[in-house]
């Protein structure tokens, strides 16, 4: 039973740390873009 329990959260935190992940990366590429866009010349 706690064996189920300890896999289950092991999941949760790996699924948690992909979603971390992904924010921060979509984060990282959008501030980059941005930052490249505003350095274009109009």
């Amino acid at each position: 039973m706690s064996g189920e329990i300890k896999n289950e959260g092991t999941k949760g935190y790996v699924i948690l740390g992909i979603f971390v992940f992904l924010l921060l990366f979509v984060i990282l590429v959008v501030s980059v873009y941005m930052r490249n866009f505003q350095g274009l010349p109009s």
